[in-house]
């Protein structure tokens, strides 16, 4: 069902159940923990080893409006300008697109993409959002990222243990076709070669980063 209620927004999506951590991953992340902490650890596809930071890996997790209306400027709701409900989201992509869509006040496709679980989908909403402004979203789309991630992994348990278990290792996306969000190159190519300096940005990976230094001196203040 969907809700002409945009403060309703949150309730028309299904909660989704969380997804454990593979076997493949914890078994990995601790053989690597220990390992050499500047050789990079490539993710890309969320049923991959370290998939569990793909931003479509599903994992449920809430975030409060407040915090949305503070990394894009305005209030991300109108309908609830003081920000009072949280939101549950089924990953992180979902998280990404409906800031993109409400830094831009198309409330239309925040909707729409709280409406479905398809983060494919979610993430083709989100390209289609309307009055988009490339140069208004660069300079805050790192820090959505950030605090979808925070959440996401301060949230879910075994996440939060996986990224902490990575150590100081560099975290690479290893998606071949985005030079943005991931390293250009894939994790058999980007491994031919030493010369880092030819990677994409890499942002999903310097979020995830940040996310686990976060996390870790969390762990030391407690």
């Amino acid at each position: 069902m969907q809700s002409k209620n945009p403060s309703k927004v949150a309730g028309t999506a299904q909660r989704a159940e969380k997804t454990p951590v593979s076997n493949t991953s914890q078994g990995k992340a601790k053989f690597t923990a220990g390992s050499d902490e500047t050789k990079p650890l490539f993710f890309f596809k969320p049923n991959e080893p370290f998939g569990e930071f793909c931003q479509w890996y599903p994992a449920t997790f809430t975030v409060s409006k407040a915090d949305m209306s503070t990394v894009v400027g305005h209030p991300i709701d109108p309908a609830d300008p003081e920000g009072w409900q949280p939101i549950y989201f089924h990953c992180a992509e979902q998280f990404m697109m409906y800031c993109k869509a409400g830094c831009f006040h198309d409330m239309e496709t925040q909707r729409r993409i709280m409406a479905i679980n398809d983060a494919k989908e979610q993430k083709r909403l989100g390209r289609a959002t309307r009055g988009f402004d490339a140069a208004v979203w660069d300079k805050i789309k790192s820090d959505v990222v950030v605090l979808g991630n925070i959440n996401k992994f301060s949230q879910n348990k075994d996440l939060r243990t996986l990224l902490l278990s990575t150590g100081k290792r560099p975290l690479a996306e290893a998606a071949s076709e985005d030079r943005v969000w991931g390293i250009g190159f894939t994790e058999k190519e980007a491994s031919s070669h030493s010369d880092q300096s030819r990677w994409g940005e890499n942002r999903l990976g310097k979020a995830l980063m940040e996310v686990r230094e976060r996390l870790a001196s969390e762990l030391v203040d407690e």
